[in-house]
């Protein structure tokens, strides 16, 4: 009874911080239906909304991951956290103040700034309260917060961004004197104060060993070092694999909203539905489906599970990939960002799982850190980034094959990569001393 009540509580943290991740997404992602009104309003173009969505978020992001992922492998995991909540929920208040773009820009580089803590700390929290043979589910159960989180975000913006364009809020201070985007950045920063105090209330629970622990060894950049120069040619090939992955769901999710108004002339809230509601259906699908067959893959002690779902979802995702600039009516594009979605979510949970188990606990936050740095630079960086550059070259109208020229690629990287990584790894195992657990 008390593993079972134990069980329950850790699972309960796991949901709760998937929550933080819902959260942190619907203040990243508001800003792709907002892209039109914040164009008109500050005269900026689509190359800048893309630097916007992309490099100043996106690298700061990545960045902040390696000295957040030491202070969560130093310090208090929660307590890194709570910082990284505090800093991006203020920070998504000040996009609602912003008069121009360059302050548009620094408070964009302070969301990504506080939303790196996140997902190390996390990663290192589940690890430990999980057997390795429930890693997969756990971990990928958090993730869903992410894809949720994208598909809440048009959703919830939507319907905030339309009650302010109704003239909703104009008596409340502060909110008043502002315009409608201005207005719902600062709406949707708001709920970070109550998940201060829920983050607060999780209790820590011990470190579990790992690979390669000796007694002597410390958190801290050495191990860090250390454990990546073991395993530099597992750790390189599949976050350069992941990268195309990341690459094309952040084209989608910054880009597709916009595509979808200015081909078929739909208003933001009904964009935040229909393709909310594809995001909120496939993503999670896939995200769990993953995790749940390399944790079955791994049960029925298949070599190197966990690279093998990472590569089948990159080929499952490559059709989809290639034909995204095909369809030319908004039913057809749906379908074929449904199937996208789903195969790009597949490894989101797999890769975080499979390093906590390949990592020594000393460098688990870190080296997950690293593995967001990586990603995060070519992927959330480059992948919007690229799209509006393109777009602007090419013109407003050929927005989703800016789109294509981005993805496809990437997408094929991902593939030729982690292809490769799978049969390099076909007789590996994970080195994790934990005893399997059913449980």
């Amino acid at each position: 009874m008390h593993m079972e009540k134990g069980r329950i509580r850790d699972w309960l943290v796991v949901l709760l911080l998937m929550a933080a991740l819902i959260l942190s997404f619907v203040d990243r992602i508001g800003l792709s239906l907002l892209v039109d009104p914040i164009r008109a309003d500050l005269g900026i173009s689509d190359a800048e909304i893309g630097l916007l969505q992309g490099i100043a978020f996106g690298l700061f992001f990545a960045v902040m991951g390696l000295p957040l992922g030491w202070l969560a492998d130093r310090w208090s995991r929660k307590g890194t956290i709570m910082i990284g909540v505090a800093m991006w929920s203020v920070a998504t208040g000040a996009c609602g103040l912003a008069a121009n773009f360059p302050q548009l820009l620094l408070a964009r580089i302070g969301v990504g700034a506080g939303e790196a803590g996140l997902a190390p700390a996390s990663y290192s929290i589940v690890h430990d309260r999980f057997p390795r043979e429930q890693l997969g589910r756990a971990i990928s159960l958090f993730q869903v917060g992410g894809v949720l989180g994208a598909g809440l975000a048009l959703l919830i913006t939507g319907y905030v961004y339309r009650y302010f364009t109704g003239g909703g809020g104009a008596e409340l201070p502060l909110l008043g004197g502002l315009r409608p985007w201005q207005q719902t950045f600062i709406a949707i920063a708001a709920p970070g104060l109550i998940f201060l105090v829920l983050i607060g209330m999780i209790r820590e629970p011990a470190r579990v060993g790992g690979p390669d622990r000796g007694a002597e060894e410390r958190p801290g950049f050495p191990a860090m070092v250390a454990a990546v120069r073991a395993r530099i040619g597992l750790y390189l090939p599949l976050f350069v694999g992941m990268s195309g992955v990341i690459m094309t769901s952040y084209a989608l999710v910054s880009w597709m909203p916009t595509v979808l108004g200015r081909e078929f002339d739909w208003p933001a809230q009904v964009i935040g539905v229909r393709y909310g509601l594809v995001v909120l259906t496939a993503s999670p699908i896939g995200l769990l489906a993953g995790g749940w067959l390399a944790d079955a893959l791994l049960r029925a002690g298949a070599s190197n599970a966990h690279v093998r779902v990472v590569a089948l979802a990159a080929l499952l995702g490559l059709p989809f990939a290639l034909a995204l600039a095909l369809p030319s009516g908004p039913i057809g594009l749906l379908l074929v960002v449904a199937g996208l979605h789903f195969a790009v979510s597949m490894p989101m949970g797999v890769v975080p799982a499979f390093l906590q188990l390949a990592t020594s606990p000393a460098a688990r936050a870190q080296v997950s850190g690293l593995y967001v740095l990586f990603i995060n630079v070519v992927g959330l960086g480059l992948g919007p980034t690229l799209v509006g550059a393109l777009s602007t070259g090419l013109g407003p109208q050929a927005l989703r094959l800016s789109m294509e020229l981005v993805v496809a690629p990437a997408m094929l990287v991902a593939v030729a990569v982690l292809a490769w990584l799978a049969r390099a790894t076909w007789n590996s195992a994970i080195a994790d001393p934990r005893p399997a657990c059913s449980s």
